[in-house]
């Protein structure tokens, strides 16, 4: 069988084909396809995907965009697998002898989870991007041991014991429905966390971000750290860190933007405990990062930076104080008005504003409308 992938994708083995991907991929792809020659002997699709792939790398795994010899699978597994942003992270959460990732996929982070480990093992059922990852890792000279495999029945039938187990669960069931909860994930983390903590000293699962954090917990004994991951204000992933000796009861929980380049670190039993004031609007109005919300630090927030909030639900809070630092967005309080087209628009001039509604009954439409209001803009109203 992986003779016959062998076989397909050999041609993008020819230096001819490696610099026509590198010179072309940027240019319109229907087209380019039309006009090379209609007799030549190579699988378009497979062509195609790689162009395609080609402008996705460029941004999202940057530091592979010069290596010719890659090949890449389907356009669903590229825009699915982690970004080089966010693989590198992982790779700096733990480190050791050997390293198992039981959900290989295409291969990006157990590429750079490697690099922390001197022994790696990539395991993946299907066998068209397992033959792809494993010619990656030889081009890229990776120290990683692919097999085409499930992770889990690999797991159950190797004597050996790993420094850190990475699970990457599908979040689809056999229907190809969405799913959101860690017992109908595939594989079902629930189910095997016994055997996941037998052969490996931590596990590092990563989520969508999507998952409910507090039920995550309750479910995932010996819980270390959960790590919260944002890409420019937008939460990507969700990183469980399950330690088998940990005997802490109290759960670190880490939120990191990695491109607004800040860390926010709290303890989940402090952040039950804590005790906040609230205030009415003052010099300047604090967002938190997305990150921040998702991981509920909203008194922790508060206490680290001498913040109170407008309303206990609302997460907005206020400060006489310009924080540089803060990680969220900050903004200059100009006026605070009533739900009144003219009042609003003698301090809108501009007919454009971002709204965002908190606690408030009418939609953000609704709003708008009433206000006679275009999106866009320089200026922000909450409601």
């Amino acid at each position: 069988m992986s003779t016959d992938f062998k076989n397909k994708y050999n041609f993008l083995n020819d230096e001819f084909w490696q610099d026509f991907i590198a010179k072309n991929y940027k240019n319109p792809i229907d087209k380019l396809l039309f006009s090379l020659n209609q007799k030549l002997e190579v699988d378009g699709g497979i062509l195609a995907n790689q162009l395609k792939a080609r402008q996705i790398i460029e941004t999202k795994i940057p530091s592979w965009k010069n290596h010719k010899n890659l090949i890449f699978p389907k356009q669903l597994s590229m825009e699915q697998c982690s970004s080089e942003h966010t693989a590198l992270y992982k790779s700096k959460i733990c480190n050791g002898e050997s390293c198992i990732d039981l959900t290989g996929g295409f291969g990006i982070d157990s590429f750079f989870i490697s690099k922390s480990f001197k022994n790696t093992i990539h395991c993946e059922k299907n066998l068209e991007l397992q033959f792809i990852a494993q010619h990656n890792f030889e081009c890229l000279q990776a120290k990683v041991e692919s097999h085409f495999t499930d992770g889990i029945e690999y797991l159950k039938h190797t004597n050996q014991s790993f420094d850190l187990i990475y699970i990457d669960p599908s979040r689809r069931n056999e229907n190809n429905t969405k799913v959101v909860r860690l017992e109908e994930y595939t594989p079902n983390i629930i189910l095997h966390l016994n055997l996941l903590l037998e052969k490996g000293k931590q596990i590092l699962v990563k989520t969508s971000p999507l998952l409910d954090i507090k039920l995550a917990m309750e479910q995932l004994p010996q819980l270390k750290e959960i790590h919260v991951i944002a890409v420019n204000n937008e939460c990507k992933e969700l990183l469980f860190l399950i330690d088998a000796n940990s005997i802490k009861k109290q759960t670190s929980i880490i939120c990191k933007d990695l491109v607004k380049d800040f860390t926010f670190k709290f303890d989940n039993e402090q952040e039950l405990n804590n005790k906040i004031n609230l205030s009415l609007p003052q010099k300047y109005i604090y967002e938190p990062n997305a990150s921040i919300l998702k991981a509920g630090a909203f008194k922790s927030i508060a206490l680290a930076f001498k913040l109170s909030k407008l309303h206990a639900n609302s997460h907005l809070y206020t400060s006489e104080n310009y924080l540089k630092d803060f990680p969220g967005r900050c903004f200059e309080l100009n006026k605070i008005c009533r739900l009144n087209k003219q009042e609003i628009q003698r301090v809108v001039k501009s007919k454009k504003a971002n709204i965002s509604k908190r606690n408030f009954p009418n939609s953000v439409n609704e709003i708008r409308k009433k206000l006679g209001l275009n999106d866009g803009g320089n200026d922000y109203i909450f409601a």
